[in-house]
């Protein structure tokens, strides 16, 4: 059984082509390439997906390349009624969607034009999104690091090791360049620049800058009052020198005698936000995450009035994402909530 997301040599593999159907071939080689134009936990995601697929397809007896609407909408009902194996819930309408696209790019990267008619299978989904409300269901964000957030988080850290400079580093770079946790262990050292009033880093390549022209994102010396972004962050490339380190990823392994390791993962960051969190004793410490540093900018951002386009800019989200206005209504709704006295309204 192939466990590709689109193996080269498939078993289940489109029917003969006719003379002249080698204009339309893809190499192995070009396919590997192909996929790395999607983000690394997405591709990864969706291998996940398509091998259940592939799995589901040959326990039923059906075909997964090309797949009916039939089959699409079977697959995605069988999901309905399914548990995670690795959280034992069931599964998100977000994750029905994720299991809809990886099947959608499947067919793509096999060659068949167009994509499979899924109209059945998103209206599937629309009705275990509306059950799931109706049982009480919301989705589970992670909670924002907040400017009240992370001053406990920072409060955590040990500055008079070099791992609690490198944590607290990671908290104002976080929060500072609102980055997801993959772009902080991407950082290399001489992405950064520090100045007087600044702290600048060079993103060579995000979701929304695939062509990979890069942009530098401004962090002020002082996210606040008493958070100087410059000092944390010169503090912990001081410390890094002191060990010989002065080029390659910013983020490293430090083990309790202070010695600095290999780079670290975007898991990595993530496992030292929770521990922080679990540290400072947050009655929502299971909700904290790295994600929640993204989160937190824009929220505080949102409060002060400024316009949804710069926070998009300055975080990377595209223009049409969404995304960000989970972050900025709420902030709006209290603003402009009708039942404030106008006195009150900002």
């Amino acid at each position: 059984m192939p466990n590709e997301l689109v193996p080269v040599e498939a078993e289940f593999a489109p029917p003969a082509q006719p003379p002249g159907a080698r204009d339309r071939h893809i190499s192995g080689e070009t396919a590997e390439d192909l996929k790395r134009a999607t983000a690394a936990n997405t591709e990864r995601a969706y291998a996940r997906w398509w091998n259940m697929a592939l799995a589901w397809c040959e326990r039923e007896g059906r075909t997964p390349l090309p797949m009916t609407a039939e089959t699409i909408a079977e697959f995605i009902g069988y999901l309905m009624r399914s548990t995670s194996q690795t959280t034992g819930k069931p599964y998100s309408p977000a994750s029905l969607d994720q299991a809809l696209s990886a099947v959608r790019t499947a067919h793509f990267r096999a060659g068949f034009e167009g994509q499979p008619n899924s109209r059945a299978a998103r209206d599937l989904i629309k009705v275990h999104r509306q059950d799931r409300a109706r049982d009480g269901w919301r989705p589970r964000r992670a909670k924002p690091v907040t400017l009240d957030v992370l001053r406990l988080l920072l409060a955590q850290c040990d500055t008079s090791s070099l791992s609690g400079r490198r944590d607290a580093a990671i908290l104002v770079l976080g929060y500072g360049l609102m980055g997801r946790r993959s772009e902080l262990a991407s950082v290399t050292i001489d992405q950064l620049t520090v100045s007087d009033e600044w702290v600048t880093v060079f993103i060579p390549m995000s979701k929304t800058d695939t062509s990979a022209h890069g942009e530098d994102i401004d962090i002020p010396r002082a996210i606040a009052p008493d958070i100087d972004a410059r000092a944390i962050v010169s503090s912990y490339l001081e410390g890094l020198a002191e060990h010989g380190v002065t080029t390659g990823r910013l983020l490293r392994s430090i083990d309790v005698w202070g010695n600095v390791g290999a780079s670290m993962t975007g898991e990595t960051v993530n496992e030292i936000v929770k521990r922080l969190a679990k540290d400072a004793k947050l009655t929502d410490a299971e909700r904290m995450t790295a994600h929640g540093l993204r989160a937190g900018a824009p929220t505080d951002a949102a409060e002060r009035g400024v316009p949804v386009p710069f926070i998009a800019e300055h975080g990377r989200w595209s223009k049409n994402s969404t995304q960000v206005l989970t972050y900025v209504r709420p902030a709006d709704r209290r603003r402009n909530n009708p039942l404030l006295p106008r006195d009150n309204r900002t």
